[in-house]
């Protein structure tokens, strides 16, 4: 709940020196997201797909500030094991909106990934690490209020338990971007 209050607040604080600049206006997207987990020291990699969500808000038309949200399912699991990984990063976003159509952009994002596990007849466990990515995409309009996600390709770096992970995380999805 505390981490809810404090995306808000992140969201509210965002909104506030958007509004006290000429903005470009704001945007939220649900996307698909997909993560190639190599968790090192020795350990197979694993697949991870899921759903993600990003509240951005423009401070000019190059800059923005980003809050990112994403869920995962590890898959390929042997019955009776199942895992997760919920990640929350912020940070800057800086966009060429010059490109017609096509909006590129390129970010980089810190916070946080808790990644739980579990097996029948025993209970779960969760562990909470430092996450930054760094990456870009294309945002492909399709109306003033609406653009296609085509792909958001990203070095998710997590350090979980003294082990470094360099992981891989792809996104597409659809953006509502509203305001100027």
């Amino acid at each position: 709940m505390r981490k809810l209050f404090i995306l808000f607040g992140f969201a509210l604080l965002a909104t506030s020196i958007a509004q006290a600049q000429e903005t470009r206006g704001m945007e939220v997207s649900g996307q698909y997201q997909y993560v190639r987990i190599y968790p090192g020291q020795g350990a197979p990699s694993a697949n991870c797909q899921g759903a993600g969500g990003t509240f951005a808000a423009n401070v000019n038309r190059w800059v923005g500030v980003v809050g990112d949200v994403g869920f995962c399912k590890v898959t390929g699991l042997p019955t009776g094991f199942s895992s997760h990984e919920i990640n929350y990063l912020f940070g800057p976003r800086f966009s060429y909106r010059n490109y017609g159509r096509v909006t590129p952009y390129a970010q980089v994002l810190f916070g946080g990934e808790r990644a739980t596990a579990s097996a029948t007849g025993f209970p779960s466990a969760s562990t909470n690490a430092f996450a930054m990515t760094f990456g870009g995409g294309a945002d492909f309009t399709v109306t003033p209020h609406l653009a296609f996600r085509a792909i958001q390709f990203e070095y998710l770096y997590t350090h979980f338990g003294g082990a470094k992970q360099n992981n891989l995380r792809i996104q597409s999805g659809l953006v509502y971007r509203f305001g100027k």
